[in-house]
Parts: C-alpha cells; structure tokens; sequence
C-alpha cells in the first residue's frame, strides 16, 4: 500500500483554521495506528496459535513424532545412524520405540586431535540394539538442557563396544579419577532394563539380566539411587553420590554378590567411599571366599593402604564363577602424594614372596624406584631405577633388577609311590638393565645358575625401538657346552619374530630341573599375526645330538600351526618327528586341518626316558586318517610296567582297527594291575562296529571294590549320539549285587542328553529306577520298596566285631535340573515301618520309625526340608529347616520330639539296658548358617536305666536343656542311684565352636558300683569340659563315704567268653594316648573297706590324680591300709599300711608291716614290704630277733624250726620260694614267655587255700590248668569245657577232692 503525502497547509489561513486542521491530523493518525494494532496483535496471534499447533502437532501426534524423529536421525554426524521398525505413542511420552538400532563409527585420536569418520580406513564401530524402548520425557526440563524421564524402560538390548589401541599411560592424580561429561543432562527414577548383553568385538563381557533403579547424571555430578544390577557375573548395587566439580566429593555405598561354583559360598564384597580429595575414606571388606579387609585414607596430600586377606580368588573376583587358586597377602603403605613406602607379603600355592620396606615415587608420569625389595625364591629381587613417561612416544628411563640367591627346584613335581632321586636344587644369581629413550634403548643382563657344584652363565645383549627389540646376543655357558641365540622381536604394526640358537653341548638341567645333559642341535623359531588377528608360528629342531637326562640324543623335529582367528575358527597343525633318546624311538608324521593324518611308531618309548617320575615302556603303532571330525583310528600298542604321577598299569593292549564311519572294526583294549585313583586287577574293553556306530563290552574288576560288567551300543545321528545298555551288573565286595532290569537306552547332543527309564534291581529285593531329559526335566530317580538291609554292610560294626541289623524298607522319589549356573531339585523318601537291631537274632527294635516322611528341596538361592515320623511306637518326631547355601543365609526351622520309648539310647553305649522315660523338645532354629541361634527347650523326665557293668539302677532322672539366644545352652537335671542322687548343670555353645561343653556333677550318698567285687556309694564334686579338637578334661574332688572292694574278683575284672577268637589284639604298648587331661582328687571316708587275696581291712587318705594327653598318669598323696591279711594259713595284722604317691600311680612307694603274735613262745613275728610296687622287697623279721629262716617259721606256722616235721619242713620251703620269688609276678612273666595264658597266685576251693598254677585255652572251648598248693597241701587239677554260648562245667580234681559246677553267663545283646 502506497503512502500518499498530505498536502502542505496554506500560509494565509487563520491561526484558529490552522489549528483545526492540525487536530484533524492528529485524529486521523491516531486512527490508523489504531487500525495497525490491531492488525499487528491479530497476526502475533497468528503466529502464536500457528506456533503452538506445530509444537502440539511435533510432541503429541504420530506424525510429528514420526517427523521429529526423522529429523533427529538426519541430524546424526556421518557415520552414525539411528533406525527403527516402529514407534507408537507421541513425543511427549509415553513412547514406545520398537527394534531401535544405533550404530556409530569413529575414528581414533591422533596426536590428541579428533579425527573424521572418513579419515581412516577401519574406524572403531560401537553398535546397540534394543527391541523395545519406552520414554516418559518432561517437557519443560528441555530448555535448560536437562533430560528429565518420567520413565525409561529397555527389553532385550544389546550393545557391542568397539576394540580400543589406546597406548598406556602412568597415571596421575587425580586426573586418573573418572570425570562425568556428558552433553545433556539425563535424570530418571525409576530405570527399568530387561536383558541387556554387552560385548567386545562380539566377545561377551557380561550378560545383564535387570537393572533397576535410579540416575541423576550432570556435568561432573553423578547421583544413583539404589540402583542393582543382576547379571551372569553377579549381582551388583549402588547408592551414592560422586561429584568430581565439588573436590571429588563421594559418599557411595556399592555391593557385588558374584558368582560361584554350585553349593559353595557365593563371594560378597562391599565399598564405602565419603569425604573429598581433602579428607576421605574407603573401605572394602567382604569375603572372596576368605575373609577380605582393605582401607585407603586420604588427608590432603597423605594417604595410607591397609589390605589383608587370608584367601582371595582373583578368578571369582572376575564373575567367571569358576574358582582359581586362592591368594592371600597382607600389604601396608603410606606416602605423600605420588611417593609411596609399603611392605607386606604374599602367598599363592607354593610361591611365598615378601616385599621388604620399599620406596616409589610416581609424580607427573615419572617413576622412581628407591629401590623395590621383593624376598622369594629363597632368594631376593632388588629393582631400582627411573623413567620419564610424560611423553609416551619419547619416554626416558633406566631401571636395574638385581636377583640374589634365588633357588628353584629340589623336589619332584609331582608325589609317586615309588619316587625317583630328587632333582637337585638350581641357584640363580642375575643382574638386568634396560635403558635409553623410547625410540632407542639398550637391554642387558648377565647372571650365573648353579647346579650342585657346577655353574653356568648367561648374558643378554638386545637393542629396542618403539617397533622391536634386535637380539643381538643371547648366550648360556656352562661347563660342558653352550647356547647362543638372536633374532628378532617386533610388536608394531603387527607381532612377529625370527629367533635362532644353536647348542653345543648344552646343558637344559640349569634351567629345568631334572632334566640335566648335553644337547647338541640347532632350533628355529619364527612367526607372525596374521591382517585377521591369528598367528602363524613354525618351530624346528634340526641335527639333534648328544646326551639328555643320561641317554644318547639324536633325530629332528618339525612344528608348525596356523592359529584361529575371528575368520578362521579353526587351529591348523602340522608337523613331523624322528627322534631317539636313550632306548626309546619315536618316528611320527601328521597333519591336522581339515583331514587328520597321523602316523606314530614307537619301537619302543621308554617312559623313564621322557618322564624324570615315570617308569615302564610302550612298544607298537598309532594311525589315525580321514576327516577332522571323523577319523579312522588304527592301534597296534603294548605296554608294560607303565608308572607316572600316582597312576599306573602292569601291563596294556591295545590292539585293532576303527574306521569313523563305515565298516566293521574293531579295537581291544585289556589292561592289568591297573591305579588310576582306585586299585583294578584288570579291565577289557572290546569295540566293534564304527565309531559312528559302535558295539561295546567291558568289564572290570577290583579285589577291594567288586566287579563291574556292561555291554552296550552306541551311534551317531546329527550332531549327537544314541545308543543302548543292553546289560549292565554289578557285584560289589560288600552288599548285595545290582543288574539292570532291562535295557536302557540313551542320547547325547552338546550339552543335552536323556536317559529312558532304566531299573536296576538289588539281589536282596527292591528297585532302583532313572530317566532323564537334561536340561529340559532333568533327572529323575525312583526306588521302590529298597530294603534297608542293603546298607547293612556298609555300617560301622558294634563292638566286638557284630553287625547291625536293619528291617523294612524305603520309598524314594527325587529329581535334580539346571538352574541356570546352579541346579534345583527335590528328593522325597516314604517308609511305612523300619527299624534298627543290635543282631539278626534280636527281637526288639532299639530305634524304630514309623510312617516315615522326609522331602527336601533346593534352588539356587534356598534349601529347606522337612522330616516327620512316628518313634519308637507312640512316640513322634517332626523338624523343618530353612536356609540358603551362603554362610549368611537366614536359617530358620523347628524340631519337635515327643516319646517314652528310649530303647535307641542303647546306640549309644552297650552299658545302658532297658532305659525308660519321656523325652519332648520344641526347638526353634534362627539366626544364619555360620551363626546359628536356638531357642526353646528340650527335657527328658523320669529317666530310669540299668548299668549292669556297675549293678546299678539309675532312677527318678529329670534333666532340662534351655536354649538361649547368645548361641548357647543351659543344661540341669538330676538322677537318684541308691539312697543319693546326682546333680548335673553344665552350658554349652554350638555357635562358638571353640566354647567347651561344660558339665558339673555334684551329689550325696551316690551308688556308684554296687556289684560282686565292688560296691561304691560316693560324694562327687566333678567338672567335666569338652571342647573340639581338645582332650576331655575332668577336675574336681570325688569324696568315698563308703566302699566295699573284692581285690579277687576286680582282678579277674571283665574277660572275653571263650568261643571268641580276636583275630586283630591291640598292643597295649602301642595303643595310643587317651585323649584326657585329668586333675581328680579321691578322698576316702571312714568305711571303705578291701577283701581278697587273704585281706580283709580298711582304706583311707586321700590321693590327687592328675593325666596329660600322651603322659603317663601321674599322682600325690598317701592312701592307708589297715586290718587282717591271712597269708601262709597265718592270720597277720596290718599294722602299719601305706601307699606313697609321687610319681605314676602304678608304681606307689610301700611301707607295709604286717605282724602276729604268738603267745606259747612270746614271739611276734611279722613282715615288711617296702619300696616302689614295680620293684618291691619283703623282709620277714621276729621280736626277739632271729634269723629270717626262723622267722619265716615263726610267721607261717607259728613254732621254730626246732619243732617242725619233715612235712611242715616242705611246706616251709614253698612258703620261702614263693616269698624269694616274688610269687605272682614271677610267675606271670614266666607263664608269658612259656606261652601261658594263665600264670601265677590263685584260690583253689578244692585245695582251699592258695596256689601257684599256670592254665592253657587249648581250643576255643577246653581249658587246662595246674596248680601246687603254697603250703604244701597239695596239687590241683582243673578243667574247664563250654557247652554253649553262657554255659560251662568247671572240675577241679586235688589231693584232697574233687569238686565239679555248672556256671551259666547271661550276656544280653
């Protein structure tokens, strides 16, 4: 529109006109400005709603959404692209993004700078796919360059991170601390990832299964929030905050749960890091599988390191789950900023190493060593030196290792049955520098190896780049010969090498123990990588010669392989042998591609020859042709007295032909005197058919196990193999025989197999039964009405040599499937009625179980059981348990029991007869497994028993446990014998295993013994402790009130019946220690009295016992005797009696006298024992003196010598060669050496007094002795016979009468 110009007002119009026109003017430009507002506001509006809708229409329709993403992946750099096979939802969320795909290619670095996608020619490719991607994004977030999501969810990604050639660099600090840059802000609480699996060049890394959680990541500030991560290399999770803009400030908890072998503890580690670069702490702790504690702290430029463990597993730590060797070290250092002072020590198998107080410095990538003490080998590792690494591609350094005594070897590798003379033991004393720039340096090193008393040198001279390393010289010098080698190593652009040696003379032994000579030959070893990644090496040994391990040396050999690579999955060999060493030969020529062609001939191979360890010879051919994966093998080997590493067999055949595929060959395979683990006097295997369709039998047998026979087919189809066990027996040494039922047939495909259902069937009744598809259902397992006699055999025997016996039978139904890396399964065992027996002949159950039922099952993460079944009748037992296969799994269960049948308390001593009482407990299991908690109670009330061994009856027993929630245990209860009764209190802990059970029994008036030889009513005070891996030990004072001792028949004390033959006796010499340490003190009272062996008197004093483990018992004190001994037909009185104890309790100090009066001739007479029991002397005296011969006569028959009669003059005699002798002594040691089994001083009822007799068990049922009266009354014969078990006719037949008895014995099982 064209802007006409108003025209000019006139000069002659008046002022007023001039003014009305002016107003005029003005009114009409108020006008139209009016009219251009109006119109301005209304195309503002325009443009507003027109913006508005192209906003609403990019972030909430399809088609926006559809444009903006189109845009967003036009927008990408070259080289990267964005694409997907869908999308729903608009822009502003949700939306859901179906088979997205990101792709981007780059190009390294070079000199610091970026480089273009298109300015190399294999740029680094980072790929990630994801098949559904969902995205609730804020919109209002965006403008300040935040991305806020409301949610992100990610279903089954992938993502494949390109190969990196970044050079190292040392690092410094604390630009080695990770820095958070990214281009957007990105903040999302609730993160959802279902399947994500990140590889490397399609290597995988880890498999992660979820994450969830949340992220708030800004420029130099990262926060998560419970963020867990669940992967196949564990478990992971993360809380905390890390902010490298605020002075590195952290404060972070993460924890790893990784994985681990099936069963075993899964290894947990946990990281604490708070503070900043001014004041920080972290700590780790965890167990790995061993217990794991390590600590940084960090105050300005001062920091210290604190780590210990007793068993780390690097291989564990890694996520593998496969579990390594574990190490344990324990390492301290402290420093400030880049210089460092640390010291510790570290154990891996057999390497042990220390590192002594050492000095480094690492400051702006310069590295000092001041120096580096590490002690190993026996020896010590000094290294010192200096490098300037600032810049990577001119680096400037000079760095010596100095190694002083160092020893290897001294002792075989491996142990053996029958070893062979140790290797002697090889010393190394070595010095090596390297030095110079990182585009020229020098290596060189000389050093000295020992070998008994002869030495070797070496010396290494080689130049380097940043390409390669030329060896200009590498020499070996010993004695008898040398090695001298060069070549060349390079590593850019691509590893490769060339190296030479020639040996003349050479001694290998001063650098591989054992394996000492003179070689004389030429080696050639050169190889390279391959443009895909493989490497190609060839290795040859020409003009062989001279002398190795003490046999002649001759031939060459010839090796080469192409390695696999990513385009070539395959390793390819090829080689060829003629060799000669000692007595052996070994011609062999093959190649290994795509065919195999193999030819070996041994004519013959002397194990000993090759092997320092070995033993035996191999004579025969070896072939094998035909397609790599299906060749014809063809054998012709014998083999005798093989030995090597703990495995052998006297002799081996293997003799036949097998083709892969077509024909019918076969291949035998018999060997004897067989040790691979187990001990086998023979095994046959016998092949026909194909290797794809095969026909087999074998067979083995063991003297120590059984045998076992199977025969059976098998083919291939596909991938896999099928076949059949048409018969499989076997017939253990001990047990019943198994056979199977009837054939059982079987397929294998990779990692996949099945098993039909196959049944084995015992001799003694019952079915075992299997089937399986694995891993699809797993394995199952069946047996139905499996008798429990079948493990009769395999129980440990009672005393005495007799077996348990056990009745009924079992149901059992299990099944196992992998889970994952672990297994999962359940196992389930029914039976109506069964029961344990003291013998087949006994008619009462001591344990009976009825309505057994007993189902457990696991997974991967838990264990639990159950066990339910009647006892013993009317009695009833039930228990539940909960927990996981980690020590710190929660446990939790019960065990409840409730019966008055205590029969199976017999198990536990053959003492206890008939017990009786009610036993109940309602205990309740907490805690973890490695801690433990129980609560509740357990009570055995009106406990009442036979001790038939004592004659006692225990009764009215009430004995209470209190489980308490520290780990441990109350325990109260009392139990009355006679007229007294017996306190018991005590604890114990079963959470703390070095805690001792504790026991104290105290009483009144408590029956101990009340049988024929001893009758004991006691006052005890006695402490009795237990703890594992310690002896029992007993304290405490156990006061006699009253006894009654027999001294004859507790002499006799316990003897086996005379129908049993002990086929293994135990050397009482050669019996080990009793595992007690005693400190006992017996007190006797006023009425403790002894009978036996002619006395009858009193016994008091007290006396302190004390034993160590391995020590002879020892005691203190003095114990009195007093009363009548009636000896020679006299009746003495005791007058002085006393045992002396200060020394071993079996070898007392004696201070006897024992007198009589004789009244008609004013005499008393009597006799002294002194000395120590092991060696005592008896002396006979008078008052009035006399000489001992009278006095003998005045003490045995009570009148002098003057009025004997030839007959007492005999029997005097007796009296004096018994006393000169030393009576039963004398004669027990007699009758041992003469073979007796009885010899020495001993009642006789039919000659009733005393005599000196030896005895004969002529067989297992007569018994002979013999016996002549001490006072010359006479001579016995006596004769004993077993009728049967417990029934026996005694005749003694003497001078003066015959007596005859039938005795019976009642032993109870």
């Amino acid at each position: 529109m064209a802007l006409r110009r108003q025209p000019r007002l006139p000069d002659d119009i008046t002022p007023e006109e001039r003014e009305r026109r002016i107003a005029e003017l003005r009114e009409r430009r108020r006008r139209r400005m009016r009219v251009l507002a109006v119109r301005s506001a209304i195309g503002t509006a325009a443009l507003l709603v027109l913006g508005a809708a192209l906003l609403y229409w990019l972030l909430a329709t399809f088609g926006g959404r559809d444009f903006l993403l189109a845009r967003i992946a036009g927008l990408l750099p070259a080289g990267t692209e964005l694409t997907w096979s869908g999308a729903e939802g608009p822009a502003s969320g949700p939306l859901v993004i179906h088979d997205l795909r990101y792709v981007q290619r780059s190009c390294p670095d070079v000199d610091g700078k970026p480089v273009a996608f298109d300015g190399c020619t294999d740029p680094a490719v980072l790929t990630f796919t994801a098949r559904r991607v969902v995205l609730d994004p804020q919109i209002t977030p965006l403008v300040g360059r935040r991305l806020r999501l409301d949610a992100l969810d990610v279903e089954q990604a992938t993502l494949d991170l390109p190969v990196t050639d970044s050079e190292f660099e040392l690092p410094t600090w604390p630009e080695v601390l990770p820095r958070i840059d990214l281009p957007l802000a990105l903040e999302s609480d609730a993160i959802r990832v279902d399947g994500l699996r990140v590889t490397r060049a399609g290597a995988p890394l880890i498999d992660i299964a979820s994450i969830r959680g949340g992220l708030d990541a800004r420029r130099d500030d990262l926060r998560v929030h419970r963020l867990v991560v669940d992967s196949d290399r564990g478990l992971f999770s993360a809380d905390g905050r890390y902010a490298p803009r605020d002075n590195y400030r952290t404060d972070l908890v993460a924890t790893a749960v990784l994985p681990a072998p099936f069963a075993r503890p899964r290894p947990r580690v946990g990281l604490i890091a708070r503070g900043d670069l001014d004041h920080m702490d972290l700590a780790i702790g965890g167990r790995a599988p061993g217990p794991l504690r390590a600590h940084v702290g960090l105050r300005g430029k001062r920091w210290t390191l604190r780590a210990h463990t007793d068993a780390l597993d690097p291989s564990l730590l890694a996520g593998s789950g496969e579990p390594g060797t574990p190490v344990a070290f324990s390492l301290e250092a402290d420093g400030q900023g880049g210089a460092a002072n640390l010291q510790g020590e570290l154990r891996r198998g057999d390497l042990y190493a220390v590192v002594r107080p050492s000095r480094l410095r690492l400051r702006e990538r310069v590295l000092e060593l001041h120096p580096l003490v590490v002690d190993v080998f026996e020896g010590r590792i000094t290294a010192t030196g200096r490098g300037d690494f600032s810049r990577p591609d001119d680096g400037d350094f000079r760095f010596t290792v100095e190694a002083t005594g160092l020893r290897f070897g001294g002792q075989p590798a491996a142990p053996d049955p029958q070893p062979a003379d140790p290797a002697p033991a090889i010393g190394v004393d070595a010095a090596l520098e390297i030095a110079g720039r990182s585009a020229d340096w020098t290596v060189s090193g000389t050093g000295d190896i020992r070998r008994d008393d002869l030495r070797a040198s070496i010396e290494l001279d080689g130049r380097g780049d940043l390409d390669r390393l030329v060896l200009r010289t590498l020499r070996a010098q010993a004695p008898g010969g040398a090695l001298e080698a060069n070549g060349e190593v390079a590593w850019a652009p691509a590893l490769a090498w060339d190296i030479q040696a020639r040996m003349a003379g050479f001694d290998p032994g001063y650098f591989v123990s054992g394996w000492d000579g003179a070689v004389d030959g030429r080696l050639a070893g050169t190889g390279r990588q391959r443009a895909d990644g493989g490497i190609d090496l060839q290795v040859e040994a020409s003009d062989l010669g001279g002398s190795l391990r003490g046999r002649r040396l001759s031939g060459q050999a010839r090796f080469a392989m192409q390695g696999a690579s990513p385009s070539k999955p395959r390793n390819d060999f090829e080689g060829t042998a003629d060799l000669g060493l000692g007595d052996s030969r070994v011609q062999a020529e093959g190649r290994l591609d795509a065919r195999v062609e193999l030819d070996a001939r041994f004519a013959p191979l002397q194990l000993a020859d090759l092997l320092p360890d070995a033993a035996g010879s191999l004579r025969g051919t070896l072939r094998a042709r035909g397609p790599r994966q299906a060749p014809d093998v063809e054998a012709d080997v014998q083999g005798s007295g093989l030995r090597w590493a703990g495995y052998g067999a006297s002799s081996l055949t293997l003799r036949g032909r097998l083709p892969w595929s077509r024909g019918d060959g076969a291949l035998v395979l018999d060997a004897a005197g067989v040790d691979a683990g187990l001990a086998l006097e023979s095994i046959h295997v016998a092949a026909a058919g194909a290797v794809e369709d095969l026909r087999l039998e074998a067979s083995a047998r063991s003297g120590a196990i059984g045998t076992l026979d199977l025969r059976g087919t098998a083919a291939r189809r596909g991938s896999g193999w099928r076949g059949e066990v048409s018969t499989l027996q076997l017939a253990p040494v001990r047990g019943a025989a198994w056979r199977l039922q009837s054939p059982a047939s079987y397929a294998v495909a990779g990692a996949a197999w099945s098993l039909s259902r196959s049944c084995f069937v015992a001799e003694g009744g019952g079915s075992l039964c299997a089937q399986a598809q694995w891993p699809r259902s797993g394995l199952q397992v069946e047996a139905v009405q499996l008798p429990l006699a079948l493990v009769e055999p395999y129980l440990p025997d009672r005393e005495g040599g007799r077996r348990w016996s056990l009745r009924g039978d079992i149901d059992l139904d299990g099944e196992v499937r992998p889970a994952g890396r672990a297994w999962q399964g359940r196992v389930a065992l029914r039976s109506g009625d069964a029961g344990l027996r003291s013998s087949q002949r006994s008619r009462r159950d001591l344990l009976q179980l009825g309505n057994l039922r007993f189902d457990a099952s696991f997974d991967p993460a838990r264990l639990q059981a159950e066990l339910a079944a009647a006892l013993n009748d009317d009695g009833r037992i039930t228990a539940r348990v909960a927990t996981g296969w980690d020590p710190g799994s929660p446990l939790s269960g019960t065990i409840e029991v409730d019966t008055d049948e205590l029969t199976w308390l017999e198990l536990f001593s053959p003492d206890i007869v008939e017990p009786a009482g009610r036993l109940t407990a309602d205990l309740q299991l907490a805690g973890t497994r490695a801690q433990p908690a129980l609560a509740g109670q357990a009570r055995l009330a009106d406990f009442s028993t036979e001790l038939p061994a004592l004659g006692i009856l225990l009764e009215e027993g009430d004995v209470r446990l209190q489980a308490q929630a520290d780990g441990s245990a109350l325990i109260a209860g009392e139990v009355g014998s006679g007229e007294g009764r017996l306190a018991v209190d005590g604890s114990l802990s079963w959470r703390d295993a070095s805690a001792p059970l504790v026991l104290r029994l105290h009483g009144d008036g408590v029956l101990l013994a009340n049988t024929r030889d001893l009758r004991v009513v006691a006052d005890p005070d006695v402490e009795v402790r237990y703890a594992a891996r310690q002896p029992l030990r007993v304290t405490g004072t156990v006061t006699v009130p009253s006894a009654v001792i027999d001294l004859e028949r507790l002499d006799q004390g316990v003897s086996a019946s005379p129908d049993v033959v002990v086929l293994d006796p135990v050397d009482p010499e050669r019996g080990a220690a009793s595992p007690l340490q005693l400190d006992l003190t017996l007190a006797m009272g006023e009425d403790v009295r002894l009978r036996g062996f002619g006395l009858d008197g009193t016994l008091g004093g007290s006396l302190r016992v004390r034993a160590q483990p391995g020590r002879e018992m020892v005691g203190n004190g003095t114990l009195d005797v007093g009363g009548v001994y009636s000896a020679y037909g006299q009746r003495l009185r005791i007058t002085r009696g006393r045992l002396g104890f200060n020394g071993p309790v079996s070898d007392p100090l004696l201070d006897i006298r024992a007198e009589r009066k004789i009244e008609a001739h004013g005499v008393t007479a009597g006799i002294t024992v002194s000395g120590r029991a092991s060696a005592p002397r008896a002396d006979v005296w008078t008052d009035p003196s006399s000489d001992e011969s009278q006095a003998l006569s005045y003490l045995a028959l009570g009148r002098p010598l003057s009025n004997l009669s030839s007959a007492e003059g005999q029997q005097l005699d007796a009296a004096a060669a018994a006393l000169t002798a030393g009576g039963s002594m004398l004669a027990g040691q007699l009758g041992t050496k003469l073979g007796l089994d009885d010899a020495g001083v001993s009642e006789s009822r039919a000659l009733g007094g005393s005599v000196l007799g030896i005895g004969k068990q002529l067989s297992p049922r007569l018994y002979v002795g013999f016996g002549v009266s001490l006072l010359g009354t006479g001579q016995v014969l006596t004769l004993k016979y077993l009728l049967r078990r417990g029934f026996d006719v005694e005749i003694e037949s003497s001078t003066l009468e015959t007596r005859g008895s039938i005795n019976y014995r009642h032993e109870s099982d």
